[in-house]
């Protein structure tokens, strides 16, 4: 049930037409009534005015994000009593006189609601987010992915998929609740990595999905990231391009991404019937799962509810580890509203074919960055494509030489000890890959994870800036407004640099090899770049610590456009942390109750994600004998 207006998801109170059936959010009536100061504010009822106040706040604590209602819908203004008619025909509505006010859940739920939490946790002593700091035990799984001047996080959490199972999630949640990404390691071994071949997939759900999807020669729509086009291509084609690439008319490689093949539910069907122990081998399960994760707030909607697509949904997409001038970035700079995790499953390298002429223009190329050194302003020539690419590896070296002598003083601050030089490589080896899979291939994917803290100076560049970017297709007074939304931009190596000269914001950047896992925490902007061809598992999620994250997105996404993207793919956080908190109470009395579970079970012990598996592993050997 949705607002009239906004198209926000109404989550109990709002303003009802009995006449027409029309819905109104108390966000946009606190906004229509804002907008109509003119026509007496202070002759409004209180009655009415206190009455939306208190119930929007009951609901979700309003932010300073306001609709400009009047120039959108002129001549409707709210009465003078502070009622709020229904709008004219022109606009939707009927034009009656008053909405009355209306709920959705029960009268007194929500309130019956906070009583009951406010009751169970009385004398209890609550983990806010300084305790939560300080407790974990000290974590040796760092690896430094930026150079930040203040060196406030430089460092991000790179436990392996062991360490997380043995030693619980309380180092996992000291550097979440900061909104940091985590990159777990290991999550699988090489030898299930095979199994994720695309043909391997295409097989696998052919033999699980209905007879339309069996035809070989199926049309798919894929994304071409050097102009970000939809494009139609045969299924068993872009598979075939997949290890052994594509070329375009113009001689560019073709960079495509997959956009609807497999579906969120053939991709479920797939893994719960070719790989039932796949998921329940996967880490802080009690958090991604999207229906047995108990700390995932997402999973409490009840069955009945529109829910978005959680996933697990199966990404696959070209890549290049040579660095091109435009298009091979999968993932444009943008940020999405759940947390999110990327686990790589299976790369490709692609041997492009090379003509002579590539030959003779990559051996002048070769020439003219050897002649440029030192000169930075010969590095990018006159005449040349506009430069989207990466450009990560340069800057990573750039970054690495100039903090070369200061990393024993960073390491030494941050707690982390320090070595010989064959000490230190040693270290690093053992923190960025392990000997089963990454020692031996070389990474799948690039990222840049900006932090959230930094979103402002983030935005204020690319609006000051977002002429560099050659106003690729797609660039509107949208992308200007809200930036980071549009995902139509992505940022090179020269950007980045313009970025920390500029306004001191640098991201943290990484390579993603096989086997491992890439946490997203809700709000943090990030950009992908494919180094090899790749296939991506990838989860929706919600943890309780990014509730309030989520929450401040939902009213920025208000105020966007109605057919954008985003407003269409939006949480219902609102309703999700209700159902998650009468949820909880629940689970809270059964534990209290039940003296075995109560005594033994704490909410950091290591056996709880050993819990959900074990359960997870008993649903799916359930749901096989079902089936068979």
């Amino acid at each position: 049930m949705c607002c009239n207006i906004c198209r926000i998801p109404i989550i109990d109170y709002h303003r009802h037409c009995g006449n027409c059936m029309y819905d109104l959010c108390l966000s946009c009536c606190q906004d229509l009534r804002e907008a109509s100061t003119s026509v007496g504010k202070e002759e409004f009822s209180e009655n009415d005015r206190i009455q939306d106040t208190e119930n929007a706040s009951e609901q979700v604590k309003t932010s300073k994000l306001r609709l400009n209602l009047l120039e959108k819908f002129p001549g409707w203004k709210a009465n003078n009593d502070g009622s709020i008619p229904c709008p004219p025909n022109e606009y939707g509505g009927c034009g009656y006189r008053s909405l009355n006010l209306s709920r959705i859940f029960k009268m007194n739920w929500v309130a019956k609601l906070v009583k009951n939490v406010e009751e169970m946790v009385s004398g209890c002593k609550v983990c806010d987010s300084e305790t939560l700091l300080n407790t974990g035990s000290y974590d040796h799984s760092l690896c430094q992915y930026a150079h930040r001047e203040d060196r406030d996080g430089n460092f991000l959490y790179c436990p392996s998929s062991h360490d997380i199972r043995s030693e619980g999630i309380g180092n996992f949640r000291k550097h979440w609740v900061k909104g940091e990404p985590v990159i777990v390691k290991q999550v699988c071994d090489s030898s299930s990595m095979s199994i994720w071949d695309p043909k391997d997939i295409w097989r696998g759900i052919r033999e699980t999905a209905d007879e339309k999807t069996k035809d070989e020669n199926r049309i798919v729509k894929a994304i071409d990231c050097l102009d970000w086009s939809e494009v139609d291509i045969e299924l068993g084609e872009f598979i075939k391009g997949y290890s052994e690439g594509r070329v375009r008319e113009d001689g560019w490689p073709e960079m495509l991404k997959l956009k609807d093949w497999p579906s969120p539910s053939a991709s479920e069907e797939f893994l719960l019937y070719h790989k039932p122990e796949f998921i329940s081998k996967l880490p802080l399960l009690e958090y991604i799962h999207s229906r047995l994760g108990f700390l995932n707030v997402a999973a409490k909607l009840p069955h009945y509810s529109l829910q978005n697509d959680v996933g697990p949904k199966i990404y696959m997409s070209y890549g290049t580890y040579e660095e091109l001038d435009r298009g091979n970035s999968v993932k444009n700079l943008h940020f999405n509203m759940p947390d999110m995790v990327y686990l790589l499953v299976h790369m490709g390298e692609v041997k492009l074919p090379t003509t002579e002429d590539e030959k003779i223009q990559s051996s002048s190329r070769e020439s003219e960055v050897n002649e440029s050194v030192g000169d930075p302003e010969k590095v990018s020539g006159e005449g040349s494509f506009p430069d989207l690419s990466l450009g990560g590896h340069d800057v990573n070296n750039e970054h690495v030489e100039k903090s070369a002598t200061d990393e024993d003083e960073i390491m030494e601050d941050q707690g982390v000890e320090t070595g010989t030089a064959e000490e230190k490589t040693v270290k690093s080896e053992r923190l960025n890959g392990y000997s089963d899979v990454s020692e031996k291939t070389h990474p799948g994917a690039h990222w840049d994870v900006f932090r959230r803290q930094d979103v402002p100076k983030l935005i204020e560049y690319l609006r000051e800036h977002w002429t560099d970017f050659g106003r690729p297709d797609g660039v509107t007074n949208d992308f200007v407004t809200h930036p980071l939304y549009g995902e139509v931009v992505y940022l090179n190596g020269d950007h980045k640099r313009k970025l920390k000269e500029e306004f001191g914001v640098e991201p943290w950047s990484f390579e993603q090899h096989l086997g491992e896992a890439v946490f997203i925490p809700a709000g943090c902007p990030f950009q992908v770049r494919n180094l090899q061809s790749t296939v991506q598992l990838g989860l929706d999620f919600l943890f309780p610590e990014s509730v309030g994250e989520a929450v401040r997105l939902a009213e920025e996404i208000r105020c966007l456009p109605n057919d954008h993207e985003a407003k269409l793919q939006v949480l219902e956080v609102g309703k999700i942390s209700l159902y998650a908190a009468s949820s909880a109470i629940k689970e809270v009395q059964k534990l209290v109750l039940d003296p075995k579970l109560g005594a033994e079970l704490g909410f950091e012990d290591p056996n709880l994600t050993a819990t959900v598996s074990e359960n997870l592993e008993n649903l799916m050997k359930h749901k096989q004998i079902t089936c068979a």
